[in-house]
């Protein structure tokens, strides 16, 4: 019976359908944006900005009226303004209760306190005479902790901290639901590890890391290094910026900064270190998120894990350790972080290379002065120097010889294994080096050590090199996937270096903060041109630019892969880039025809399918295919992430229904085409 249905249904169908046999409706491709409305808060340095105010409820209400959540306020910058027996006893000067009535009107509005605790550090490390009282314990700064606490406080928040007051402060604040917040500034990294507890493991005892851009440098290229912790250790990161003339200068480059960080990191919260009412006045955070809506993009780049094998033992002049490495690394981190960004990476810190990186950088001390003190790296860092993906090696001290790992890593990098390299060690003196026949800095004129390698000493691909007091150096070698980096306390401009070599992504020595990908960010630290390779091929691209002025220029522009991109930013201006691509789709089976059992049988006006139909699709898109999905009458069938693009549908349908099918390229452009058939499957 089922026989004789189908042939009376093909008698009465197929005739007047056959002759022109034409695909179904297209349709065009369309962009969705995402959305992205971070918290904002306020730092409150001193007690200035609160002087400001008739009264302690008029600097709240309008934080309130402003869209601030947290208030950060520095409880103890040199006087202390809540009450502390803790600090009575050690004798510091005592203002007034500034907190009690700050906690109480905030908790009324809704609005989180954060007291900074930083000046307990400070007096440790610097002992300032003039400074009355005694420095603190570690039992002193938890006692002080435990104070706060019970004043109400919603977070501690300090920089600098030794590492031996990390994880005590951490358990206080964790067993009484308080936030601990770690103002992360790069030099503290070679300050407060000491040999009882590593970068790693005092980053680990926070439960937030948080950027602190100042300076319109390459420290903001170097402040990269707090987000790449905070990564690998699971920790939110938020960012923090101050428009004073210490600064940045000026509320609009405050802004500019800040907008750099949202779109490249999309922090939770967002923080202004206000110090007067008019530039209370004048920063209204709440119109912010609108600058950068059409650029938020929820992007998977690839990883580079920067692996910083150190120890944390300080030592002594005689046996300095690894205390002038981590110093070095931090000079040197604004170079590495811009190179790996620039390439379309994000970075991870780890202690240990990480599994399954897309690319490896590894930063180590090596020997220190001599090969009396050297620390050996281990097998799993040996063995990327194996592997098939990108490793660059950078060592902070000698580059040793006596060991087998050293000899083997040697040996994979190009360079005579057996002879030791004397050290050239110098500050305010820039070393430049020529790389593809373009002149950069390679090392700076702040502090910075080499190994005086010789062209003559190594048989891999000699990338760049220097004159340095009348000899020749090597800079950077290559020896098929692994670079070894000769110099420890990179200049800022040799992430140009850097980047050309991870995937020639960044063109030309530039004063610009870089970050490449589907969204690219470029923040220029003083007037300078660009030129830019990005990690996709794309169309065209939005761009908008906001100068120090705050006059913000919108546009498109086309989009030469070969060319790349080009511009001229003057200090201060922050670029933006929306790579756009051009993603296509249709339906090539089933075509205008007449299939039975996923045959093709004769060309018809309409698809006519007698049971089981293969649906094959054709997707072109120059920035990746993410997912091809294949609806049924508006329902969700079946998801294909990979070529070929097809689906078999074997279910049974009965009569017209119209098959759908939307593509997605990498940046979550869409493309769609739809095709009416009519099926018999019984």
């Amino acid at each position: 019976m089922k026989k004789l249905i189908a042939l009376f249904l093909i008698s009465v169908m197929i005739f007047p359908l056959y002759g022109n046999a034409n695909n179904g409706n297209h349709k065009s491709a369309e962009s969705e944006a995402l959305s992205y409305v971070p918290q904002f808060g306020i730092h409150s340095d001193g007690v200035e900005l609160i002087k400001d105010f008739d009264s302690m409820d008029e600097f709240v209400d309008s934080c309130y009226e402003k869209g601030y959540s947290i208030i950060l306020f520095n409880a103890l910058p040199w006087e202390y303004y809540f009450v502390s027996p803790t600090l009575n006893r050690l004798g510091w000067e005592f203002g007034e209760d500034l907190l009690s009535p700050m906690i109480e009107r905030a908790h009324e509005k809704g609005i989180k306190v954060f007291v900074d605790i930083q000046s307990l550090a400070w007096k440790i490390r610097e002992d300032f005479e003039d400074w009355p009282g005694n420095a603190p314990s570690t039992s002193d700064v938890v006692n002080i902790v435990s104070e706060l606490i019970s004043h109400g406080v919603d977070g501690i928040s300090e920089e600098m901290f030794l590492a031996d007051w990390f994880s005590p402060v951490y358990n206080i604040c964790n067993e009484n639901g308080v936030m601990y917040l770690h103002k992360g500034i790069p030099y503290d990294v070679a300050w407060f590890c000491n040999e009882s507890s590593t970068a790693f493991e005092a980053y680990s005892n926070c439960s937030v890391l948080m950027t602190e851009d100042y300076y319109a440098n390459d420290d903001l290229a170097r402040n990269c290094i707090v987000p790449s912790f905070a990564s690998s250790l699971n920790k939110p990161y938020w960012a923090k910026s101050c428009p004073e003339d210490w600064a940045l200068g000026s509320i609009t480059n405050m802004e500019n900064v800040l907008l750099m960080r949202m779109v490249q990191y999309h922090p939770d919260y967002i923080f202004a270190m206000i110090y007067n009412r008019s530039d209370f006045d004048e920063f209204n955070p709440a119109f912010m998120p609108s600058l950068i809506q059409n650029y938020i993009v929820d992007e998977d780049k690839p990883v580079c894990d920067v692996v910083v094998y150190l120890t944390n033992e300080a030592g002594t002049d005689d046996s300095p350790k690894d205390f002038d490495p981590w110093q070095l690394l931090d000079v040197g981190f604004s170079a590495i972080a811009n190179g790996i960004m620039a390439s379309g990476y994000r970075i991870e810190i780890t202690s240990e290379p990480m599994e399954n990186a897309d690319a490896y950088y590894v930063y180590t001390r090596g020997g220190w002065w001599d090969e009396t003190n050297i620390l050996d790296l281990p097998d799993s860092i040996v063995n990327l120097f194996y592997g098939n993906k990108t490793v660059f090696l950078e060592v902070g001290g000698v580059l040793p010889a006596s060991t087998p790992n050293w000899k083997s890593i040697r040996s994979r990098i190009g360079i005579a294994s057996d002879k030791t390299f004397d050290t050239i060690f110098d500050e305010n003196h820039p070393v430049d080096g020529v790389y593809d026949g373009i002149a950069y800095t390679h090392l700076s004129d702040n502090w910075f050590l080499f190994n005086n390698i010789k062209t003559s000493d190594v048989w891999g691909e000699i990338l760049s090199t220097c004159s340095y007091e009348g000899n020749t150096y090597v800079l950077a070698l290559r020896d098929g996937n692994r670079i070894f980096i000769n110099g420890a306390g990179l200049d800022f401009n040799a992430s140009f270096l850097i980047s050309s070599i991870l995937s020639d992504g960044l063109q030309s020595p530039s004063n610009c903060i870089s970050a490449t990908g589907l969204v690219s960010t470029f923040y220029a630290t003083d007037d300078t041109p660009i030129h830019i390779k990005l990690p996709y091929n794309a169309s065209s691209l939005n761009w908008t630019k906001r100068d120090m002025n705050g006059n913000v220029q919108s546009g498109n522009s086309p989009y030469d892969g070969n060319d790349g991109y080009m511009d001229y930013l003057p200090k201060g201006t922050l670029l933006i880039l929306r790579s756009n691509g051009n993603i296509s789709v249709s339906v090539t089976r089933p075509s205008n025809a007449l299939y039975i059992n996923d045959r093709e049988i004769i060309p018809l006006n309409r698809a006519i399918i007698f049971g089981k139909i293969t649906i094959d699709v054709d997707v072109a898109s120059d920035m990746g295919v993410k997912e091809v999905d294949f609806y049924i009458d508006g329902n969700l069938k079946y998801k294909c992430t990979g070529p070929p693009y097809q689906w078999l549908w074997d279910e049974h349908a009965v009569g017209n229904h119209e098959i759908e099918i939307k593509a997605y390229d990498s940046q979550d452009n869409k493309a769609e085409d739809a095709l009416g058939i009519t099926i018999f499957n019984l």
